[in-house]
């Protein structure tokens, strides 16, 4: 499990980053001069806490400054509408090779959406997360869940990620972990589901993480 040590969610680059444009998801373009990349993402209902909610959408990661790349992240509800889970936050880290970043919000097309700080526990699932968006900025909290994205309805948030080492960092890392798989890198949370119930849901991990991952626990099998 990664758990790296976050630092301050305040991102100021040395460079000045040109933000790539805010898409539609069924809009996203990249750009020819810019390293960038995609991965599609879908709820885990094996890890998901309740197996209640779901999701889908898109990581899109550009690099746009020296050492600071951009995170265009487009989210959609496909919770059940007959038992409405209103999805409420949504945090990511990046892996452990990339050394410290700092993450900054620049963007949310939901105002009740705000930035979640760096650092945050991501409970009832282990570690810390880099950053990510909440109603109220919160994870676990962050007062009604109706400021959050409904069944059916889709959010985009646009983040900088800086570090010394995140040129090379790419959307499926966002989603999956690096050299060492994370099932957990990218989590979303649902509330409004019923009284005191909620929803934590891990994305899936592309097919060459879970084979990596696989290889990994054979491997230590093989040593015992």
């Amino acid at each position: 499990m990664n758990d790296q040590t976050a630092t301050d969610a305040a991102c100021e680059p040395t460079v000045e980053p040109k933000l790539l444009p805010v898409l539609s998801t069924n809009l996203l373009r990249v750009s020819q001069d810019a390293h960038a990349s995609l991965a599609l993402l879908d709820g885990n209902p094996t890890l998901s806490t309740e197996a209640r909610c779901t999701m889908s959408g898109v990581i899109m990661c550009s690099q746009v400054a020296v050492n600071t790349v951009q995170l265009l992240i487009t989210l959609e509800n496909l919770s059940d509408t007959r038992q409405p889970g209103y999805l409420t936050a949504f945090m990511f880290r990046v892996p452990r090779e990339r050394g410290d970043v700092r993450v900054s919000l620049v963007h949310s097309s939901r105002p009740g959406m705000s930035a979640i700080t760096g650092g945050a526990s991501g409970a009832p699932f282990l570690g810390r997360w880099h950053g990510g968006a909440g109603t109220g900025g919160e994870w676990q909290a962050g007062g009604t869940p109706m400021a959050g994205i409904a069944p059916g309805t889709t959010g985009e948030w646009v983040f900088l990620v800086s570090g010394p080492k995140v040129n090379e960092l790419t959307a499926e890392e966002v989603m999956s972990g690096g050299r060492i798989p994370d099932p957990f890198a990218f989590i979303v949370r649902f509330r409004g589901i019923g009284s005191g119930h909620s929803d934590k849901v891990p994305v899936l991990m592309p097919p060459s993480q879970i084979a990596r991952m696989a290889a990994m626990e054979e491997e230590v099998e093989s040593r015992r």
